[in-house]
């Protein structure tokens, strides 16, 4: 795979978790301030996972060095990381399994 064509599919899947992650504060605004105590923090970490993974695609796009597989084999490990997390998160405080 090409470099391009990895920041592409990249920064497809960042804004993927951005549109989630707007949702889950949408979904958050109509919590309790119980349930928002909850989720906010997860949220936030989220958010800077997600923006971290941005700057690393932004990065590798820009530079576009030679050798390019030690960046790759870490947002490899990011992206599995923030999409699992994102994926629990969504699941955690989706409409209708509100807990708190």
């Amino acid at each position: 795979m090409e470099v391009k064509d990895y920041c592409k599919a990249m920064l497809a899947e960042v804004t993927a978790w951005q549109v989630k992650l707007e949702m889950m504060k949408k979904t958050a605004d109509s919590y309790t301030s119980a349930q928002k105590e909850r989720v906010l923090p997860l949220i936030g970490q989220l958010e800077q996972e997600v923006t971290s993974a941005q700057m690393r695609v932004d990065q590798l796009k820009n530079e576009c060095p030679s050798d390019w597989s030690p960046i790759k084999n870490e947002l490899d490990d990011l992206f599995g990381t923030v999409g699992n997390g994102v994926d629990r998160a969504w699941a955690d405080i989706s409409p209708g399994d509100v807990g708190g």
